[in-house]
């Protein structure tokens, strides 16, 4: 099995490969949240906004085979698929905010109220879910250490 090293210059290298998939998926959910809030009695637009969340899953879910393929452990393999669900309602949660509270009508106290609990929440089972995995595979690298770790558009040395 490859060292923790070796771990982030695959995941960084892999990450870099998907950019234009991220990046369209990324962009086409930003332009569907616009198109929601500008156009508030209309559904078309939650059309886009399953095509933009079907491309974000499909992108979330190569990443999840492959930082699975990276641990022997079993029960660490579903704390990374565990994780990749917790991201991805995270960036639900996070980009439904606005259209929700102009959409539903909601008081803004109540909204905000339940906003920041369900983002505490997912903020810290992915922490819990981080420290255990830690425990498990030492070797596996941090999100954190996949964030600090130099970045680049150029292809990373192996």
């Amino acid at each position: 099995m490859k060292n923790k090293q070796e771990r982030t210059q695959f995941i960084q290298e892999a990450k870099r490969q998907l950019m234009k998939q991220r990046m369209v998926s990324t962009l086409l959910y930003g332009t569907s949240i616009v198109l929601i809030v500008a156009n508030r009695g209309a559904y078309w637009p939650f059309a886009v906004l399953v095509v933009a969340r079907v491309l974000i899953a499909r992108v979330h879910s190569q990443e999840v085979n492959r930082d699975m393929a990276l641990t022997p452990n079993p029960t660490m393999k579903r704390i990374i698929q565990v994780q990749y669900v917790i991201d991805y309602c995270f960036i639900v949660l996070v980009s439904l905010f606005l259209p929700v509270v102009l959409n539903l009508s909601l008081p803004f106290f109540t909204s905000i109220s339940m906003y920041l609990v369900l983002a505490v929440g997912l903020l810290m089972t992915d922490s819990v879910l981080e420290r255990r995995g830690k425990k498990l595979d030492p070797e596996y690298p941090t999100k954190k250490e996949l964030r600090t770790y130099p970045k680049t558009w150029k292809k990373l040395k192996t």
